[in-house]
Order: C-alpha cells, then sequence, then structure tokens
C-alpha cells in the first residue's frame, strides 16, 4: 500500500491576484492553477485575516540570487541568509504576513584534478563521484577556472632553493618499486636557467649533480603553478602513482603497460567513480591520472587526504595522497 503523499499547501491571503504575482516575482513559485500536477502544489485562498502565521519552506539552487529577487519584490526580511544543518537559509514575510523560508539546495562536491598532457593539460572536474567534465587546456590558469572547491594537480608546488624536498624523498619511499616515476624537484635556480646548459651548471654548483633534460623541460610548468599555488589556497599537490597506490593498497603495474591502465581504470571503477571511456585530446593515462588527482581533491576537500611526509600540515610543499 502507497503512503500517503502531501499534494498541496494553501495560505491564506488578502488578495489573491496580488499575492500570486509577490511570490512569482520574489521567489520564483507559480501558484496552483488547479491543474493536476504530481507535484506539490502552492494554492492561495482568500481571508480576512490581515496575518495567517502560517509558514511554508521552498528550496533553491542559488540563496543569494533568490534573496536579491525576494528584497527586489518587497520581501520583509525576518532572517538574513545564514548556515543552517540543512543548508543555507533565509526567512521572510510575504505581503499577508506568512513567513516563507528559502533553503540552498545541497550540491555534490566538485573537485578537480590536473595532470600534464603533451605538453597541455589535462583536467577531470569530480561532481559527487560523477565525472562531471573533461577536457584538455594550454595554461594552468585555463584549468583553474574550473568551479571546484579543491584543484589537485601532478607538479611540484614549493619550489626548493637548494636542498631536496622531503616530500619528494617521502613520495618514493611510498611506492616503493614504482619510486622512478617521482623525480627530484630542481632548485628554483636550475629552473630559472635561460638554457639546458645553465641548468645543469648550475644544478652540479647547488647540489654536486646534474638535472635531467626532462625535468628542465618542466620548468615553465613548475614556476607557472607555482607561482598560483601560493595565491590560490584550492591549489595542492598531489602524484598519480602515489594516489593509485592509497586507493589500491598496494604496488601497481606500469602505467605503460595495457595491464597497468586497466588495472587502473578497475580501481577507480571500484571506487565507484564512472570514469568515461574517453575524452577529447585526452590519452588514456592522462585521463586516469588526472582522475586520480580529482579523487585525491575530494579526500584533501573532506579533511581525509593524508600527507607525503607524514604529518606535514602546510598545503605547500606536502603531496596529498
Amino acid at each position: 500500500m502507497t503512503a500517503p503523499r502531501l499534494a498541496f499547501v494553501v495560505l491564506p491571503v488578502a488578495d489573491v491576484e496580488r499575492a500570486a504575482r509577490f511570490y512569482r516575482e520574489a521567489f520564483g513559485v507559480a501558484v496552483d492553477d488547479g491543474d493536476e500536477s504530481p507535484d506539490i502544489r502552492l494554492a492561495l485562498t482568500p481571508s480576512a485575516e490581515a496575518a495567517s502565521g502560517a509558514r511554508v519552506g521552498f528550496v533553491v539552487d542559488d540563496l543569494g540570487a533568490a534573496h536579491a529577487s525576494a528584497l527586489g519584490a518587497g520581501a520583509a526580511v525576518v532572517e538574513e541568509p545564514r548556515a543552517e544543518p540543512r543548508g543555507r537559509t533565509a526567512t521572510y514575510l510575504d505581503l499577508d504576513g506568512n513567513l516563507v523560508s528559502l533553503t540552498e539546495r545541497a550540491r555534490a562536491l566538485r573537485v578537480a584534478g590536473v595532470d600534464i598532457a603533451g605538453g597541455a593539460w589535462a583536467v577531470v572536474v569530480l561532481e559527487g563521484n560523477r565525472v562531471a567534465d573533461a577536457f584538455r587546456c594550454e595554461t594552468f590558469a585555463d584549468a583553474l577556472l574550473v568551479d571546484a572547491e579543491v584543484v589537485a594537480v601532478d607538479i611540484p608546488i614549493g619550489v626548493p632553493d637548494s636542498e631536496s624536498r622531503p616530500a619528494d624523498a617521502a613520495a618514493r619511499r611510498f611506492v616503493g618499486p614504482r619510486s622512478s616515476s617521482v623525480f627530484t624537484t630542481p632548485p628554483r635556480a636550475v629552473l630559472e636557467a635561460v638554457s639546458y646548459a645553465d641548468a645543469r651548471r648550475v644544478a652540479v654548483e647547488l647540489t654536486g649533480r646534474s638535472v635531467s633534460a626532462q625535468s628542465y623541460a618542466l620548468a615553465r610548468r613548475i614556476l607557472e603553478v607555482d607561482e598560483y599555488a601560493r595565491t590560490d589556497s584550492r591549489v595542492i599537490e598531489v602524484h598519480p602513482e602515489v594516489s593509485f597506490r592509497e586507493l589500491a593498497h598496494r604496488p601497481l603495474r606500469s602505467k605503460h603497460t595495457s595491464d597497468g591502465l586497466v588495472e587502473r581504470r578497475r580501481l577507480l571503477e571500484e571506487a565507484q567513480i564512472d570514469v568515461p571511456p574517453a575524452a577529447p585530446r585526452i590519452a588514456e593515462p592522462d585521463l586516469l591520472d588526472a582522475t586520480i588527482a580529482a579523487w585525491s581533491a575530494g579526500r584533501y576537500a573532506r579533511g581525509e587526504a593524508l600527507a607525503l611526509p607524514e604529518g606535514e600540515t602546510a598545503r605547500v610543499g606536502t603531496i596529498w595522497r
């Protein structure tokens, strides 16, 4: 037997036509016109009472915009927008003294993962566990345009002046057999060198070791992200191999093998992340790496992410998993 369902709410008002116009303009709510809609309906009835004391509530997508509309239509504010356990809420009086509450609809957590992809950036946006967007962009500034609470990027943040970073050493220990995938972040002076020859010379002077061509090739990207990360508190550093190791609780096969890619996609699916079969102009390894970066971003947003080195709390200079 189906349980009874609320079908409509009736508010007493002095002037039905005026009240209907007010609810439409102030709250974007259409008044019941007698149709047989399956949804809960709002109806108005004439009343000689100046104020009924009734109360009705609506859920809105954007409380800020709804609040502005309510004020513009003449609603009297009883309680300004505020945080409540059920969501941001505000309360008003309508033209007849009825209380009207607006509550902002809770939305799923939105986070992003960013990975270098063939000279550009692969970006995956997770909304809850759903891939809401996946795209390729040319600059990290473009990636930061996403609507996301946390943006996790696979590139060093917190460039050292001379010594190697503890985060890099901790990440290599954590991934074990895949340690070669974590490279040592060169000092800033090496990254700022105008040529690879100069970079090698500076690296030897500062560290006693040269710098690989691969590391120097990332210099522009590293410096670009480092600058944005210091002013945008959404940005954190992750490493896909570290994040996959955290998710799997074991070492993985190389992502440069078909078995390694299948293994990574399966792990994401087991984590209830619906990864698309493909994304425009993004290779499979980069798509999976950006997705696991977004997974770590979600953990960071929920306060669940773990730091490398262990116990570190600073956002910059830490690899999060």
